[in-house]
């Protein structure tokens, strides 16, 4: 194999990448489209155009690839084959059978109804803070992003505790460079769990006891099926929309709270700020694959095996596509940008985006009105470590 090696660039499993990785995505984007990296034994593919064309690429699989695996494996693999059900990390034809038998549920008509609940639920959890001494990612975005999922999935207040700590140990499991088999006891006891509570689901709903239309989508899927579709719902639909969410906050309040001004005002639409914050801040930077036949971009050859990381992240500010791409802007007339790619495209484009823009769209529109109500002036956002994707430690208002 010949790769051109990458420039000097901060080490990707350093903690200034984990905190801050949009310098490191510069440094990619001046290099080229895409280049090899050694630690992580990956290919990351950075430019906007490539991104959006290798989205819809059938050389390139979304099953977990070899480069991923590493040595411990073999003692991992009951875990790897119940993350290779999800559909995220499924190829058509199954994929494309899964998607045609819950897709109904989730498109925006079947999740426009959750909207009122929504935009009081955020409104209650704000009306709840002492604006003084918040911390916003505890008392609202968390609480809002979780029952908006759990809702979705038919959850019962009192086992949400114990099913997101199933899936922290699940996602925890799959987010990371390369495989470490020592996260294997704790993914397998959480998905034994969750086997159970399903099972446990599927009995309610044959007693006649009534759920949400999504969860009886999923409990008519075979087993193996349903339980990797609703782990995939429940790990990937709190994260993004808290991450996005935290993203946008600080600039509600920036420029003398121009932002928050215009929402609540009515000059700017609050689904606007929504597809900016997606652009701006995407929740999940990286989007996996592995190849399955020789790609070649600008230049550089793609061989069979190798794992290759889409990072969205870095194309939303490609300059080549974008106007100021590093700056959050709502741009005023008729923009040239291109549609940002946070859902994804093609095959894979995400399930659940309706609901997600929904659920960021009300809290724009909620927090807005309560940041010129109270006179908020700053927000922070402190952002913890994490590896190709956004977590926030905490926000905080300021007067």
């Amino acid at each position: 194999m010949t790769v051109r090696p990458a420039p000097a660039v901060p080490d990707l499993l350093s903690p200034e990448f984990a905190v801050d990785p949009h310098p490191t995505y510069a440094a990619m984007r001046r290099h080229g489209p895409a280049w090899w990296d050694e630690a992580t034994a990956c290919w990351y593919v950075v430019g906007y155009d490539e991104v959006d064309t290798l989205l819809r690429d059938p050389r390139l699989s979304a099953r977990i690839g070899a480069g991923f695996l590493g040595a411990g494996a073999e003692a991992a693999a009951d875990v790897l084959e119940f993350f290779g059900a999800w559909p995220m990390f499924s190829d058509p034809p199954e994929h494309t059978a899964v998607r045609r038998q819950v897709g109904s549920g989730h498109r925006p008509a079947a999740v426009r109804p959750l909207g009122e609940r929504i935009a009081s639920t955020v409104r209650r959890l704000l009306a709840a803070c002492e604006p003084h001494d918040a911390d916003l990612l505890r008392d609202v975005v968390q609480p809002l992003a979780t029952s908006v999922t759990c809702d979705l999935l038919g959850i019962p207040g009192g086992r949400r505790e114990e099913l997101l700590a199933w899936s922290s140990d699940i996602i925890a499991f799959i987010g990371v460079p390369v495989l470490d088999p020592e996260r294997a006891p704790r993914a397998r006891a959480a998905i034994g769990r969750l086997d159970a509570y399903l099972q446990a689901e599927r009995e309610r709903a044959g007693d006649g006891i009534s759920t949400t239309p999504q969860l009886a989508g999923l409990l008519s899927l075979p087993a193996a099926e349903g339980r990797a579709m609703f782990a995939q719902i429940l790990t990937g639909g709190i994260e993004p929309v808290v991450g996005c969410i935290g993203a946008t906050l600080p600039h509600l309040v920036a420029d003398g709270r121009a932002v928050a001004e215009d929402v609540a005002s009515g000059r700017v639409r609050p689904e606007a700020v929504t597809e900016e914050a997606l652009r701006f801040a995407a929740p999940f930077h990286f989007v996996p694959r592995s190849v399955v036949s020789p790609v070649e971009v600008a230049g550089e050859r793609l061989e069979p095996g190798q794992r290759v990381a889409l990072v969205v992240a870095a194309a939303h500010r490609d300059p080549r596509r974008f106007v100021d791409p590093d700056r959050f802007r709502l741009l005023a007339g008729e923009s040239t940008d291109p549609r940002h790619l946070a859902f994804g495209a093609g095959h894979h484009f995400c399930l659940g985006a309706p609901l997600a823009r929904m659920t960021i769209t009300e809290s724009v529109r909620a927090l807005a009105d309560w940041v010129v109500e109270r006179d908020v002036r700053t927000i922070e956002a402190v952002r913890e470590p994490a590896f190709g994707h956004t977590v926030w430690r905490r926000i905080g208002w300021g007067f």
